[in-house]
């Protein structure tokens, strides 16, 4: 073979490679976004997935809702207001450990519906908190309309 031919055969290997290369992080960037995104808490044990609610944004964006005497629904939220987000995952705890009920919806979450408070959590193991919990300003209605 010429030094041309040569030359050119390792070129196309080189780029074979690289082609093939490419083509595994491309197919494998998907599954490497989700695990990194997934939630990691034990669903076996409620407290874990509570505790990773409670620390995700569930608190930040709604602890105002869990302040003593806040009305929403027309139901007044009827335990002392919850100061931290370890408060509200306690919270959320006892709730998934005796829901009034619970059904499964879209994309692998599970609602969870507390009629004492009026408090949904929607358990999601996609994102890194695994999900959200809030007293919905339609309530039941709320809860029941989730898909």
């Amino acid at each position: 073979m010429t030094t041309i031919t040569l030359n050119l055969v390792r070129l196309v290997r080189q780029l074979a490679a690289s082609w093939l290369i490419g083509l595994a992080l491309i197919a494998a960037s998907p599954a490497l976004v989700h695990a990194k995104n997934a939630c990691t808490a034990n669903t076996a044990v409620h407290a874990d997935v509570a505790a990773k609610i409670a620390h995700g944004h569930a608190f930040t964006k709604h602890s105002d809702e869990f302040v003593h005497g806040v009305i929403i629904n027309g139901l007044a939220f009827p335990d002392p207001t919850l100061e931290s987000a370890d408060d509200f995952a306690g919270f959320l705890t006892k709730i998934l450990d005796n829901p009034t009920v619970s059904r499964g919806l879209a994309n692998s979450r599970t609602a969870h519906w507390d009629a004492r408070t009026g408090t949904v959590i929607i358990y999601n193991p996609l994102p890194e908190d695994c999900g959200t919990a809030f007293r919905p300003y339609d309530g039941k209605t709320y809860f029941d309309d989730l898909k």
